[in-house]
């Protein structure tokens, strides 16, 4: 009935399995637990190993890197249930009755369930540009993730019958970190598929340091570049693209492209959104520039 698939790399993925592990078993319903590693060789698969000694769950260290794309496709191929829940590997249901509010959409055809993000209030937290983001843009209310469904669809917490899927897949072509989520969202809806938020909020947990969040969104970046030259998305489609085209037109991407590793060193100093934002369009406009 459901496969619960959590693709990994370097992070001890046992306690979230086993909270789940535990809610399934309650609910009694047929279920597997897959849980891939994407070839970190980290230390910490020895307390993932744990997952297999849980009935059916399976933990696997790939022998190659796959990249966020397909390794999310592989644990869908090898999932043997009708409904497919993928989870990322740092998160913690909300509620005890997480999987049960997912079951209950069980009998809806055609549409993909979107639970939710939330970040912890801690203090060590609200020091981090990782959860200031967050909070601005991806914990949101259910409302407001239903007046944009594709924008809020975030592979952390999704539920898909495992056919809708089949039908759709991740991008492959993506190998660094960013933007799947929005290729596969645009997907669906291009296929008639409906996106569904509903409240069944996952935390965010182990959030990156800034120095570390802020180089995964230059690789989100590099993505963007990527999708436009493959023309995977066009870029009338991405707001941030188009309005880089824009200063591409007025011939400032030069000009601007030289103050990206400024607006870096700010946004990481000063755990600033704000700065982090200049700095995306900063460093578009450079690359941009770079491949002229």
């Amino acid at each position: 009935m459901l496969s619960v698939l959590i693709p990994t790399y370097n992070y001890n993925t046992f306690s979230l399995v086993k909270e789940l592990h535990q809610q399934l078993i309650l609910e009694n319903i047929n279920f597997e637990i897959l849980c891939f590693d994407d070839a970190s060789n980290s230390e910490l698969n020895l307390e993932n190993q744990k997952i297999n000694i849980l009935p059916n769950s399976t933990f696997k260290s790939l022998p190659q890197n796959l990249g966020r794309s397909a390794i999310r496709n592989l644990l869908a191929k090898e999932a043997k249930n009708k409904w497919l829940l993928f989870l990322d590997a740092d998160v913690r249901p909300k509620s005890k009755d997480f999987i049960k509010q997912y079951i209950t959409k069980f009998k809806v055809t055609d549409t993909v369930f979107c639970g939710g993000l939330l970040y912890e209030d801690t203090q060590q937290n609200k020091q981090l540009l990782r959860y200031k983001f967050g909070k601005k843009h991806e914990a949101i209310t259910v409302k407001e993730r239903r007046a944009n469904a594709e924008k809020y669809f975030f592979t952390s917490n999704f539920l898909i019958e495992k056919v809708v899927f089949k039908s759709v897949k991740f991008e492959e072509k993506l190998i660094k970190y960013g933007r799947e989520d929005l290729l596969f969202s645009l997907e669906l809806v291009k296929k008639g598929f409906k996106i569904e938020h509903i409240t069944n909020e996952v935390y965010h947990l182990g959030l990156d340091d800034n120095a570390t969040f802020v180089a995964k969104t230059k690789k989100a970046m590099e993505n963007l570049i990527f999708i436009e030259k493959e023309q995977l998305i066009a870029s009338e489609n991405i707001t941030l693209l188009k309005f880089v085209n824009q200063l591409k037109k007025v011939k400032l991407n030069k000009t601007l492209g030289k103050f990206y590793t400024l607006f870096e060193r700010l946004a990481i100093n000063k755990s600033s959104v704000f700065y982090l934002s200049c700095m995306k369009v900063c460093y578009l406009c450079y690359l941009k520039s770079s491949y002229e």
